[in-house]
Parts: C-alpha cells; sequence; structure tokens
C-alpha cells in the first residue's frame, strides 16, 4: 500500500478584474474634489473676459499679438486671484481647526477682507509700467460689486470695499463647509444690520441744492453746444475740451442768458514736446472767466494708458519695437504728480472731480470727501472697451460704491458709454447712452462716513492676524527673543 500524499494541490482563487475609471469618471471625480477651485477659475476668468475685446488688441495693427498678450493677461490674473483665495480659505481653515467657532469667525473675517484686497492689488502691482502707480487697484473681480447693487451696499458706509468683500467670502465659506453650513446666518445677519445702520445714519444729505449738467457724446459725435440757463454745473466727457482755451470755450457752453455764470468742466490732451505720449488734463472754469484751473490726470490704468514693464520686456525681447512706440505714440498717457484736488463752484459746492480711471480706486473719491468735497464726478473714455456690458457693469457699480459709501451725488459724464447720475444712496436719477445731456438737481453733503473717514481698516486688522498667527505658529517671536538675550 502506498502512502497518500497529503499535500494538498493549491487552490486558485479567482479574480475579479478591477474596473479602471475611464477618462470621464476620472475628471468626474477631480470636479467634485476641486469644486472650490473650479469655481473660483470660473468666477475670474468671467470677471477679466473683457480684456479679451478691447482695442488694445490692434496693437501695431496686429490684432493676433494683442490677443495672445490679452489671454496671457487673463490667464495671469485668473492664476493669482484663485491662488490668493484658495490660500486664505486654507488659512481660515487653520483657524476653525485651532480656535473656537467665535474667535475663528472674527478673524476670518478681516482675512477675507485682505485677501480680497491681494486680488485686487497684486494683478495691478505686476502690471505696473513707468507711469503706474503702486497703491493702484483692479477690483474688478470682487464680490463687493454684486453687493453694492443690493441694500446690502449701506455696509460699505462703515466696514469700507474690503471689509464688505470679506463678509461675503466668510459667507461663503460657511456654505461649502457642510460642518460649519448653519453658521452661515450669522454673517448675513451681520450685514443686514451694520447695512441698516449704514442706511440710516447717512441716507440724507446737510447742503445745498444745484441743478448740474452732464454730456453724453461720442469723440467724433459731440452734442451741439450747451446753452442752458437752468445748470450751474456742466460735466463733459474725458477729452471733451480738447482744443477748448479761453477763446473758444463758447464752442462748447454758451448761455443763452446774457452774463449768467456757469461752472465747466471736462479734460483735454496735451501732447508735450520734450517727452513721448500725452498728458489728460483736467480742466475747471466757468463761463466769466474762462478756463481758471487745470491739473493732470494722477491714476492711469494698467495696459490701457500704461503698458505694463513686463509687456515692454517681452516686446523688447521678441524685437517687437514697432508695437511699443506705436502704443508709446498713440496710447500712452503721462501721469500727473500729484492728486487731484476739489474744485470749488459756489454756494458752497466742492466737486471731487476726476478723469476716468479714478473709478477703480475706492481711495480715489474717498480722499475727495475727506477733504471737503460735497459730490463727485468723473469724466471717462471708454471707447477701448468696445460697449462691453460687462465692463460696463463694473465700471458703474464702481461708480454706485463711490457715491453709496461716501454718501455722495456722483455724475458722470462719458464718451461711448452710459452718462449717469447717481444720488448719495446710489439710486439712478438719469441715465442715457444716447447723444444728449442730462440735468438734474443736484443736493451737496458735508456729511463724512466711517469709510470716508477711516477707509478699509479691515484690510490692516486682517493683515495683523496673518502676521500675528504666523509668527506665534513657526515660534519667530521665542527664536527673536532668544536672539535678543544672546547679543
Amino acid at each position: 500500500m502506498t502512502k497518500k500524499d497529503n499535500k494538498q494541490k493549491p487552490v486558485q482563487k479567482k479574480t475579479t478584474d478591477i474596473k479602471q475609471p475611464n477618462f470621464f469618471e476620472k475628471k468626474l471625480d477631480y470636479i467634485k474634489n476641486n469644486k472650490l477651485k473650479i469655481s473660483l477659475v470660473i468666477w475670474y476668468a468671467f470677471c477679466w473676459s473683457w480684456v479679451l475685446f478691447t482695442d488694445t488688441l490692434d496693437l501695431a495693427g496686429n490684432p493676433t499679438q494683442g490677443f495672445i498678450i490679452a489671454t496671457i493677461v487673463l490667464i495671469f490674473n485668473v492664476i493669482i486671484s484663485t491662488y490668493i483665495i484658495l490660500r486664505a480659505f486654507k488659512f481660515v481653515g487653520y483657524l476653525f481647526d485651532t480656535r473656537s467657532k467665535l474667535t475663528a469667525s472674527v478673524f476670518a473675517w478681516p482675512v477675507f477682507s485682505l485677501a480680497d484686497f491681494l486680488v485686487a492689488w497684486i494683478p495691478a502691482f505686476i502690471w505696473i509700467g513707468p507711469q503706474g502707480r503702486a497703491d493702484s487697484v483692479l477690483p474688478l473681480s470682487t464680490p463687493t460689486l454684486a453687493a453694492i447693487n443690493t441694500p446690502f451696499g449701506f455696509s460699505s458706509r462703515i466696514i469700507g470695499f474690503f471689509g464688505l468683500a470679506g463678509l461675503i467670502w466668510l459667507t461663503i465659506y460657511f456654505l461649502i463647509n457642510k460642518d460649519l453650513r448653519k453658521l452661515a446666518i450669522w454673517p448675513i445677519a451681520v450685514l443686514g444690520a451694520i447695512s441698516l445702520v449704514g442706511w440710516y445714519a447717512w441716507k440724507d444729505t446737510s447742503g445745498s441744492k444745484f441743478n448740474a449738467t452732464v454730456v453724453s457724446e461720442k469723440l467724433d459725435d459731440r452734442v451741439s453746444t450747451v446753452t442752458e440757463n437752468n445748470t450751474e454745473l456742466v460735466v463733459f466727457p474725458e477729452y471733451g475740451l480738447d482744443e477748448i482755451d479761453d477763446n473758444n470755450f463758447s464752442e462748447r457752453i454758451d448761455p443763452s442768458e446774457t452774463n449768467k455764470k456757469i461752472f465747466f468742466l471736462g479734460s483735454t490732451q496735451i501732447n508735450p514736446n520734450d517727452k513721448v505720449g500725452h498728458l489728460n488734463r483736467l480742466l475747471y472754469g466757468d463761463t466769466q472767466n474762462g478756463i481758471t484751473i487745470e491739473q493732470d490726470k494722477y491714476r492711469l490704468i494698467p495696459g490701457g494708458e500704461d503698458l505694463p514693464y513686463l509687456v515692454r520686456t517681452g516686446l523688447r525681447a521678441t524685437n517687437q519695437k514697432s508695437t511699443l512706440d506705436y502704443f508709446s505714440y498713440a496710447k500712452g498717457t503721462l501721469k500727473g504728480q500729484s492728486q487731484l484736488e476739489p474744485f470749488e463752484t459756489q454756494n458752497n459746492t466742492l466737486v471731487g472731480a476726476a478723469v476716468c480711471s479714478s473709478i477703480i480706486s475706492p481711495s480715489d473719491y474717498r480722499e475727495f470727501a475727506d477733504t471737503g468735497a460735497t459730490v463727485f464726478t468723473n469724466s471717462a473714455s471708454l471707447t477701448i472697451f468696445k460697449g462691453s456690458p460687462l465692463f460696463a457693469w463694473q465700471q458703474k457699480s464702481l461708480a454706485k460704491f463711490m457715491a453709496v459709501a461716501n454718501s455722495r451725488y456722483f455724475l458722470q459724464s462719458a464718451n461711448s458709454a452710459r452718462a449717469f447720475i447717481l444720488d448719495n444712496n446710489g439710486k439712478t436719477v438719469a441715465q442715457t447712452s444716447d447723444k444728449k445731456t442730462l440735468t438734474e438737481n443736484i443736493q451737496n453733503n458735508s456729511d463724512k462716513t466711517m469709510f470716508t473717514k477711516f477707509g478699509d481698516f479691515f484690510v490692516f486688522f486682517g493683515l495683523i492676524i496673518i502676521l500675528l498667527i504666523t509668527f506665534k505658529k513657526s515660534n519667530l517671536w521665542k527664536k527673536f527673543d532668544n536672539f535678543i538675550r544672546k547679543t
């Protein structure tokens, strides 16, 4: 009898094929895991999409080259903006992981305000040119532009431009985090309460009334001579006083009533003999004395009026001197040496008048109001934007912020864009895109809101919070103290 082999043959296990996700499933998983990032990219790409349709694309007669530059600018701005906000969300997440919900919420508000400021400032700084200013901002993608068109906009009189944005970002942070979603009601409630106080405290004006006229026209199709007698101030568009001086200003304004004193303002292009480019000079005057004050435009739009250093470097590196020369001679604007100052008319009216690009800088009009301006004006020429509905909305929303946050009437005269009059609460009193003039009753206001007095203080709070927490987290205070002891 033979001994049976007790060794058993190995059992072969049935293997089941693991289904690998296909291309579309991978993309779907990526979208699910990166909803915030994708949403931010879409938002910022939309907000900056108008750069693809401006007339600066036709650089030196080469639309393709201009489109490439515009696309690079768009992508760059989207990447920077998305990165900043994502880092802010991550930092706020750290706050909620290490602190109580109340403390984290209080700290998160100014942190988001700082992040929104950086989204506006860093692209402006990166695209700065020889005539640029380090304090310029491009706040064209901030949620404040949407909020200012709602009753929540009145909160800007207290918490400012970026303080309002910070509270909106905090609300968004709560909504996208399931564990904190119930807390979203609190920033909304706070925003509502601050808005109510801001509206009630500065809803009325404190000064005299007068009639003012704004002009809506095109550079090559002007309105006829303004002959109205029932107005005290006429606001002409940017370049609306080209080739106008004391000898011929009656071509633009000539009241039918003899010796009627009407004030006017607008800008003209000046070409210096010793410099390349032109000055955009704001002119003020009246029908009795002619032009009495001249001030050069202080703030320029990066890219539109001042070619950035980065673009200049790229053009030189690729031997595109003709393009650089074209921009310098045809579009380049020379900056003024000092900030514009308010212009006094009569009946205690002090006009804070700016030219076009100051509309992107909340601090410019705030300084006007802080130094006594009782009404705001803007002389604009928006032909470069080719009637973009998106930019038109952004531009008017910024004007509405200036009006509401400082509680001042805002009058815009424009070439190839909307001319409008806003009251101190942001209501559109009159508006037109046609070739015509608008005359309305304007109210002066000398009262100063908290924003007018203190500016965007939430940005500074956010910077202090981040520095203190970063120093503490990295033990820099302890290292610094040890260094001092050793020395």
